[in-house]
């Protein structure tokens, strides 16, 4: 009887195959979500690369693979997580249950009929009162999840843990969907029986498949999702990191990373004050180049981790052209819509006595007249800047945005 199954644990996540030609390797993958390098070891059986997947027909493991558990802010829960891009190879049967050992969670994709090319999840653990086995792995709208022969999905892990005392069982989740899915379907609660208190001491794939990508958190409830809203722009002051957060749960300070030359950079703090707002200078030195663009990481007020899912640009005001009238100065910059920005006048630029400006200024609907911060409603705004007014006259001017 072979056994094609895909079994993917926490603790352990692995694959089961028939064929066991013995083969020494190791692969490093980038963590996508901590930045970090995850070597797998091809402890058992075939593994290379191709078309940048770990291909393998054995066991795979990276026992140095730690997230150690986190409290969510949002939820107080004690939680931690880990996803894998892997191609799926449907099983026969179930795996016999001393495959599992002392895993925390797993999963196996079984045929819905011999030489079926469909098949279902199962999952490693409890959703009832019965004992620790393989259960169907249900939807939280009650259906079990599906899975076609060598399809690549995503299966992310979101591990609850009990406090240390008194012992009590592990919870978690299986979130899955396709590779190009933004959000991933949850699973209802499983029971393991487990009673680990600390996170995820590492992965494993044991069978056949392919390994293409995997990411870990901390401290989050859904498949690596942040709370953290982060910009960075260019002023006349500095670079400025604007910070938006929610439900925050500690005194601390907000440290952000950037992620530079293959290393965590720190680059701004700022304390926490629970108003969920903050708008902060970079550190004097901070590496950060106007124009490009970088993975952030922002460490909250708690200790957890939050990297941002996709780089952000170090974006500056840029001025594309200014046109001199007899009264006035039309002024065209590039915007973001929905931001507010305010136009400062002054009698030199080292002045230190610049003033909020009248201007006129578009809008959704009348456009306006006064000095007030406005919001812009395209990607370039075109204002008109009264010239000579006061005493005396007021010839240099600046743009800020103010949110």
């Amino acid at each position: 009887m072979t056994h094609n199954f895909l079994r993917v644990a926490i603790c352990s996540v692995f694959v089961l195959a028939s064929v066991w030609a013995h083969a020494q390797a190791s692969f490093d993958l980038t963590d996508t979500y901590m930045q970090e390098v995850r070597t797998f070891t091809n402890t058992l059986g075939t593994a290379e690369w191709v078309s940048g997947m770990i291909v393998f027909e054995g066991e795979l493991t990276a026992t140095q693979y730690a997230v150690p558990k986190a409290t969510n802010p949002t939820t107080g829960f004690d939680v931690a997580s880990v996803m894998l891009l892997a191609q799926v190879k449907l099983f026969d049967e179930l795996p016999p249950t001393n495959d599992l050992a002392d895993v925390q969670g797993a999963v196996a994709a079984v045929r819905d009929a011999p030489a079926s090319a469909t098949g279902k999840y199962f999952v490693w653990g409890s959703t009832n009162s019965a004992p620790v086995a393989w259960v169907p792995l249900m939807s939280t709208n009650g259906t079990q999840f599906a899975v076609n022969h060598d399809a690549t999905n995503k299966i992310t892990f979101v591990f609850h843990y009990p406090p240390a005392l008194p012992p009590t069982n592990v919870t978690y989740q299986v979130f899955i969907g396709e590779p190009t899915d933004s959000e991933l379907e949850p699973s209802e609660k499983v029971t393991s029986f487990t009673t680990a208190t600390t996170g995820i001491n590492g992965v494993s794939l044991l069978g056949a498949g392919a390994l293409q990508e995997v990411s870990s958190a901390s401290g989050v409830t859904g498949p690596l999702s942040s709370s953290i809203g982060f910009s960075v722009y260019v002023t006349s002051k500095g670079i400025l990191f604007i910070l938006d957060t929610q439900d925050e749960q500690g005194p601390g300070s907000f440290t952000v990373k950037a992620w530079i030359n293959g290393a965590w950079v720190v680059v701004g703090t700022v304390q926490a004050n629970g108003l969920g707002h903050y708008e902060f200078y970079a550190d004097a030195g901070a590496p950060l180049v106007v124009g490009d663009s970088y993975k952030f990481m922002v460490v909250d007020e708690i200790g957890n981790p939050h990297v941002l899912p996709n780089a952000v640009a170090v974006k500056a005001i840029t001025m594309k052209s200014v046109v001199m009238e007899p009264l006035v100065m039309l002024v065209q910059f590039n915007t973001e819509p929905g931001r507010k920005y305010q136009v400062w006048v002054a009698e030199s630029p080292s002045s230190t006595n610049w003033t909020p400006a009248v201007v006129y200024y578009p809008t959704a609907g009348v456009d306006g007249y006064d000095s007030n911060p406005f919001t812009v409603v395209d990607s370039t705004t075109t204002i008109k800047i009264p010239r000579n007014e006061g005493s005396p006259a007021k010839a240099f001017f600046k743009i800020i945005k103010t949110n």
